[in-house]
């Protein structure tokens, strides 16, 4: 029964720390507009890491089966070796009115891309030299 309990206990305990963990690493300027979005964080990031892809986009416009996309996408594209250096959720004029504007970071460029929070549609990507800041 000690055991039980201890165990129970050793559990609450790590998940509370993580719980902790990971709402600290998703602080981003915004966060009281995220009741109004109908994408996550986590998609924004993932929707912008593909957009700053060489081949992010070229692939669906061609023919192919479904099946082979992954095949294809690994021969073609270079790992994903882009960084999210920064992200906020602003209300702004064009698409839904509310829009994830994710920074990332990639070889010697920087990424600004806008994502529609309620359609998931990309609105604008500004590429710039690395480094530098819109």
């Amino acid at each position: 029964m000690k055991l039980t309990s201890r165990y129970f206990a050793t559990t609450l305990l790590a998940g509370t720390i993580g719980l902790i963990s990971s709402t600290a690493a998703w602080a981003y300027e915004g966060q009281q507009y995220a009741q109004g979005a109908r994408i996550s964080p986590d998609k924004a990031e993932t929707i912008a890491m593909n957009a700053s892809r060489p081949c992010g986009f070229r692939l669906s416009k061609g023919f192919f089966h479904p099946l082979q996309a992954k095949t294809i996408a690994k021969q073609t594209c270079p790992p994903n070796t882009a960084k999210v250096t920064g992200m906020k959720l602003e209300k702004a004029p064009g698409g839904s009115g509310l829009r994830y504007v994710v920074d990332v970071s990639r070889e010697d460029l920087m990424y600004t891309i806008s994502i529609d929070a309620k359609t998931e549609k990309l609105l604008e990507i500004v590429i710039l030299p690395g480094g530098s800041k819109p």
